[in-house]
């Protein structure tokens, strides 16, 4: 006869009779408000054993078999049964207690502090809660806060490029029977580039050409935005491009005369990552032929020039490269002096003619020896509006005075 009996009660919880000699009329007793059908006592394991299905935490105790013989004298034997109480799954909780949803931990920026806490309720012994980067130990100083709640708090400061995707795991263990609970989250970090560059460009640019320039960003998460700008106007007809952890922006433009000199600049940027962007620019060599432009002197009225002045002229030259020859016409002025004038510059993209600058030349008659064809040779008469008037005058000044011509 079996009987079993916890800690000092006298009252047996199982029983087991085999007083029949008969395995076929063996009888179980099991005691219901305790066991009930979860207690089995099991003959064909050695030694025997009293198997318990579904444990409760009320279980625990000291055990005591006693075995009654006929003729033998009685056995006990003794058995401590601990209930280990897992705890439940860790909860983690922020700077201001606020829980952490899902497995991402952030997104933070470069140089933020992580303060979060791993909070833990029940379990029986006390669970030891730990923190863990990457499966590496790094902090199991806990404490209790109240009744069975323990909470682990973890400073990590300054985070930096090198932690992203870093995974933190709480966790909580209390046996080495089953495995720790754990809670993981993965750190996600806002980036900034690391680099900005433009591509150079294969010599000078020729003006009134369309080119694509190039431009690319690496290092940012996510990946950056880039914007060009030609000295301070942003300039928009640009194509992006996203590969991997690199951005790839072209830009189409078509450079002016005036643009050579400029600047044109690619700056790099994560609007997530406050105020922080990268930049590169490139000074522009735009190439055309002379831009010529022809005034009369600056110190001359053109209405105010007469026969026998000295006149010059100022030849303004625009060019890049610079000009390599230039045209001048310059002497003293005469009634046959008048006309277009025009001056012309060259360099390697070409030559080009100056707008024509009208010169017109005031003189005075002059006195001739007989009648009106003999001053037939005064200037211009081709050319002057006012000569059918002066004829007229000089035709009536003639056949008024006859010994006096004009």
């Amino acid at each position: 006869m079996v009987l079993w009996f916890r800690d000092s009660g006298g009252i047996p919880l199982y029983s087991f009779d085999f007083r029949s000699k008969s395995l076929s009329h063996v009888r179980h007793w099991s005691a219901p408000e305790v066991f009930g059908s979860r207690a089995t006592f099991n003959v064909q394991s050695s030694p025997a054993s009293l198997d318990i299905k579904d444990i409760k935490r009320h279980d625990q105790g000291v055990y005591r078999c006693r075995i009654d013989f006929r003729t033998s004298q009685t056995q006990s034997f003794r058995h401590n049964l601990s209930v280990i109480i897992l705890p439940e799954h860790p909860i983690v909780l922020d700077r201001w207690g606020r829980q952490l949803n899902g497995t991402i931990l952030g997104p933070k920026q470069e140089g933020d502090d992580i303060m979060i806490s791993c909070r833990v309720v029940g379990g029986r012994p006390q669970p030891e809660v730990r923190w863990l980067v990457n499966g590496l130990l790094v902090d199991d100083q806990y404490e209790q806060n109240s009744g069975d709640v323990i909470e682990n708090r973890l400073m990590w400061p300054a985070i930096q490029r090198t932690d992203l995707n870093s995974v933190f795991t709480c966790q909580a263990t209390n046996t080495l029977l089953a495995e720790p609970k754990e809670s993981s989250y993965v750190l996600d970090i806002y980036l900034k580039p690391l680099d900005v560059k433009i591509k150079e460009l294969p010599g000078p640019l020729v003006a009134d050409r369309r080119y694509e320039m190039s431009c690319h960003s690496s290092g940012s998460r996510p990946n950056a935005i880039i914007t060009w700008y030609k000295g301070k106007r942003q300039l928009r007809r640009t194509r992006e491009d996203v590969l991997n952890n690199t951005t790839l922006s072209e830009l189409s433009f078509v450079p002016s005369t005036e643009d050579d000199g400029k600047s044109i600049t690619c700056r790099a940027e994560n609007p997530n990552v406050n105020g922080l962007f990268l930049e590169t620019s490139l000074i522009l060599d735009v190439v055309y032929p002379p831009i010529v432009n022809l005034l009369l002197g600056s110190t001359l009225s053109a209405d105010d020039i007469k026969e026998g002045d000295d006149v010059y002229f100022e030849c303004h030259v625009q060019a890049n490269p610079s000009w390599r020859k230039l045209l001048w016409l310059h002497d003293k002025v005469t009634r046959f002096s008048a006309g277009n004038y025009a001056c012309s510059a060259i360099n390697q993209e070409g030559e080009t003619v100056s707008n024509q600058l009208p010169l017109r030349v005031k003189y005075s008659l002059r006195r001739c020896d007989g009648q009106l064809s003999a001053c037939s040779y005064i200037g211009q008469e081709h050319r002057d509006e006012s000569f059918p008037k002066l004829m007229k005058e000089l035709w009536i000044g003639t056949t008024e005075t006859s010994t006096t011509s004009a």
